[in-house]
């Protein structure tokens, strides 16, 4: 978890070393090891777990029916990998499709046993009320870099993205890394910024910031102790200025949307609601009017919303893989896996909805479906069950992010860092909470 949001720091950072004092030697190649570095921390991780805990002999964890649809979910991923990649395989001698399939394997299944992780780990109020903060921290550091990368690239200290040859001064690029993270666009001569954090990747650093919002709302709603409340409320404003400077359309969008809504649903018996509500729209007012930055983004984001619509994307999509790519088990797991694309060629597809079906087919997508959509109902049921208002307050901020993210049609969250570690941790918590609170007394 302390990897996840910094591994493409890491990443970047080690590759810099090596080209600094490595005498020339090239690391380009060497960088996908890296990326998959939180496995090596994640899956003795889990091995020791399971073994500590003799999960395979407990009952406490009883969810019948997401086992269920898990372990069909797993045999039509293991019907595509044995009757489309192997035989796709022995008729290919370009691409390595068997081990492209384990690729897309360990995407599609490698981080669910994270609710397991997330259910034992998590034995006590004290544990969670730790864990909390300890996400809270990483939320703030991530963010508090970002900043600092912003800073450096206005004041030159990073030369950006303008001098950069075509087509790296118009794309994220990794010629444009500035302290951390990996690639970057910052070229305001022609009003483009597109900014990683600490992330890999630009993208991957908007659906931080979105899940960072569910998260830290929720931790701030449910923290006992006022100080740790207040640096909660810190985080919050982090997040919400790391969106603003960041460039991402999708962050800018929906993270202000997620804390309007999460203020409501969680606030909604508060006789300050209308107060809170009223000072918040004349705090939105000043900083639109007085900083120049929101008005260029919010102007940004429109003529680009304008150029592209999302909605048209998504149909384009959806019609695109209906019209030529409907099958029973798919064309192949780990086809449209960034991670797979050294071992053969591989098709990009940009909405979840789209990518399933074309990996694993239409089976493959409806089990899925049936998956998340259990995931979802057994969440809420925790969630309901919850009677402690600081639980169930955190509780409905984490029911809400697997909600949202079960059914996110656009671009694919839930194959890739970080909401794919986020989404079956979270879960994991929300099983365990009405646990915690019938056994330990709140902290």
């Amino acid at each position: 978890m302390i990897y996840l949001p910094l591994g493409g720091t890491i990443t970047y950072g080690v590759a810099g070393v090596f080209q600094a004092f490595g005498r020339g030697i090239r690391f380009t190649g060497s960088y996908s090891l890296f990326h998959l570095a939180k496995d090596a921390f994640y899956l003795p991780a889990l091995i020791g777990i399971l073994i500590h805990y003799k999960v395979w002999k407990k009952n406490s964890l009883k969810l019948r029916s997401l086992m269920i649809v898990i372990a069909l979910f797993v045999f039509t991923c293991l019907l595509t990998f044995f009757f489309v990649n192997i035989p796709a395989d022995a008729t290919n001698a370009k691409d390595k499709i068997t081990l492209m399939g384990l690729v897309g394997l360990k995407v599609w299944l490698g981080y669910i046993p994270l609710i397991l992780c997330a259910y034992y780990c998590l034995n006590n109020q004290k544990n969670l009320l730790l864990f909390n903060r300890f996400l809270l921290l990483l939320i703030l550091i991530a963010c508090s870099l970002c900043l600092i990368q912003y800073l450096f690239l206005v004041h030159g200290i990073c030369p950006g993205s303008t001098d950069l040859p075509e087509p790296s001064n118009t794309s994220a690029s990794l010629r444009a890394q500035c302290f951390v993270g990996g690639s970057l666009l910052f070229n305001p001569g022609k009003n483009l910024i597109r900014l990683p954090g600490t992330f890999v990747a630009p993208w991957q650093w908007a659906w931080f910031l979105i899940a960072s919002s569910f998260i830290s709302y929720g931790v701030s709603f449910s923290e006992p102790s006022r100080l740790w409340k207040g640096l909660g409320f810190v985080t919050i404003i982090a997040v919400l200025v790391a969106t603003l400077i960041s460039g991402q359309r999708t962050a800018l969008l929906l993270v202000p949307i997620i804390y309007l809504v999460l203020l409501l649903i969680t606030q909604k018996r508060d006789k300050n609601l209308l107060v809170k509500l009223v000072i918040l729209f004349i705090v939105s007012i000043i900083i639109s009017t007085q900083i120049g930055l929101v008005d260029e983004r919010i102007a940004n984001f429109i003529q680009r919303w304008q150029y592209s619509p999302p909605q048209e994307f998504i149909v384009k999509q959806i019609r695109w893989i209906t019209s030529n790519y409907i099958t029973l088990l798919g064309n192949g797991l780990g086809k449209t896996a960034s991670a797979a694309h050294r071992l053969g060629s591989i098709t990009l597809v940009e909405t979840f909805p789209a990518q399933i079906i074309y990996e694993i087919g239409i089976l493959g997508y409806l089990v899925f479906l049936s998956l998340v959509t259990t995931l979802t109902i057994l969440t809420f049921k925790a969630y309901r069950s919850l009677k402690t208002p600081a639980l169930r307050g955190l509780g409905l901020c984490l029911w809400a992010f697997i909600l949202f993210i079960s059914y996110n049609p656009y671009y694919y969250p839930l194959a890739v860092d970080p909401v794919a570690v986020y989404y079956w941790f979270i879960a994991g918590m929300l099983f365990k909470l009405p646990v915690l609170e019938r056994n330990c007394s709140p902290q």
